[in-house]
């Protein structure tokens, strides 16, 4: 008996998800792999009669190029659409996807989700704009063409998509609505394990952001069963370092950094290299947190070519921020200064004031290390009006305010500073250095 493909090639198989060349191939394996059963049985006649099965697979492999051709003229034509709605005002991009037929395909679709995924690390209000075209496009998708379930799983992935984009945006209740919806449609859908865990990995996100860390992790520990059952290491990869990043959010250092050590060798990096800077990066700062500089350091430059290689502008900001952290670790306080003074700037010209707000606590520890009263009295009065502008926690509140008279005192102690950036770590809902998750 030949060897008997893997549940993941059955699926990808029925789902139409391989190549031509894989589809043959993965026919005749079947055929070998049950030599006593229908199948096999049916060769045999068929061999016993003379019958010519090779022109059979001809013919066969004819039906499956069909489509197989017509699904790449889609794809052409979806990246030739895409390039024509990213240069258009959103209000365009509406209307072109809502009133032309020629915009309603799967692939397209397809293409707008992925787009919304990259637009959330670099610009979260674009990405919720996307995401909304994908589930217009998702809902116009025609059923016959493409078939109803493999539709609802098309739908449920727009749907997701953009509850994690409102997830970003700190949006939860929305968040919650587009998920329930996603979970609706997938009820309707093919079974596909693999749009399963997607769904999943999102909502683990968005409860792990309301701090439901157990309920989050109950929906990881389910990713990571798809994976084993599926024989996608990669999914279980992801499952344990999305648990590293979320562990970390939940002040188990020790547990994020023992995820994550487990789930990069399973990471395929070609297929998610952010996945794998990601979770270099909180392993990183888990390190430098812990005390374990050195060893921080030495993984913070072994992993450069990955952060240069991924080209995100975000993560090497966060990058050049935790070098400070690191330096200040070191006591080197000049080095320190001049990374987070460099990084801080960067966010302010993002116009993310809220992280360079945070980043000013670290360089509040090198002028408290110093005495430097002045620049602390000129770092109070920039942070104090951003983070009063936001809902913090009264705890935090309370710490603003020593924070504040102790500055105005030139009496701010390292002691202070750490109590306020403490407070503020619990009460933040953007990323700050740490990165949160990677999809």
């Amino acid at each position: 008996m030949g060897e008997q493909p893997s549940l993941r090639r059955l699926t990808q198989l029925i789902q139409g998800r391989l190549t031509r060349s894989r589809t043959r191939k993965m026919i005749r394996e079947l055929l070998a792999a049950f030599p006593g059963g229908p199948a096999g049985s049916a060769l045999a006649a068929a061999r016993a009669r003379g019958f010519d099965y090779g022109a059979a697979f001809k013919a066969a492999g004819r039906a499956i190029d069909a489509p197989g051709r017509a699904a790449e003229i889609e794809r052409a034509e979806a990246s030739e659409l895409l390039r024509e709605v990213s240069i258009q005002p959103f209000y365009r991009q509406w209307i072109l996807v809502t009133d032309h037929p020629r915009f309603r395909t799967w692939s397209f679709c397809g293409l707008l989700l992925d787009a919304c995924r990259e637009w959330g690390f670099q610009d979260p209000p674009r990405a919720l704009q996307t995401a909304r075209l994908g589930v217009q496009v998702a809902e116009r998708l025609d059923r016959e063409r493409y078939g109803e379930a493999r539709v609802n799983d098309l739908r449920a992935r727009a749907w997701a998509t953009l509850g994690n984009a409102e997830r970003i945006l700190t949006d939860f209740r929305a968040a919650e609505m587009s998920f329930a919806k996603a979970e609706l449609l997938l009820k309707g859908g093919t079974g596909d394990p693999v749009e399963t865990a997607l769904f999943l990995l999102f909502e683990a996100s968005l409860l792990g952001h309301q701090q439901r860390f157990s309920e989050a992790f109950r929906r990881l520990d389910r990713v990571v069963r798809i994976g084993r059952l599926t024989d996608d290491l990669h999914l279980c990869g992801k499952a344990l370092i999305t648990r590293g990043f979320l562990a970390g959010m939940a002040h188990e250092p020790g547990l994020s950094m023992r995820l994550l050590r487990e789930g990069l060798p399973l990471v395929d990096a070609e297929a998610e290299p952010r996945l794998l800077v990601a979770a270099y990066h909180n392993l990183i700062l888990g390190l430098t947190e812990s005390g374990s500089l050195t060893e921080a350091a030495d993984l913070l430059e072994r992993s450069a070519a990955l952060y240069e290689h991924l080209g995100d502008r975000m993560s090497l900001i966060r990058r050049t921020w935790l070098e400070g952290k690191i330096a200040l670790g070191r006591g080197e306080l000049s080095r320190a200064e001049s990374l987070f003074l460099a990084a801080r700037g960067q966010l302010a010209e993002r116009e993310l004031g809220y992280d360079a707000a945070l980043l000013s606590l670290d360089l509040a520890q090198v002028y408290a290390r110093q005495g430097r009263g002045a620049e602390m009295r000129r770092l109070a009065e920039e942070m104090l009006p951003i983070f009063q502008s936001r809902a913090i926690r009264r705890e935090a509140v309370s710490a603003l305010i020593v924070f504040q008279k102790a500055a105005e005192m030139e009496r701010v102690t390292l002691g202070i500073v750490q109590e306020l950036s403490d407070s503020l770590q619990e009460s933040r809902t953007t990323a700050g250095l740490r990165l949160r998750d990677s999809f």
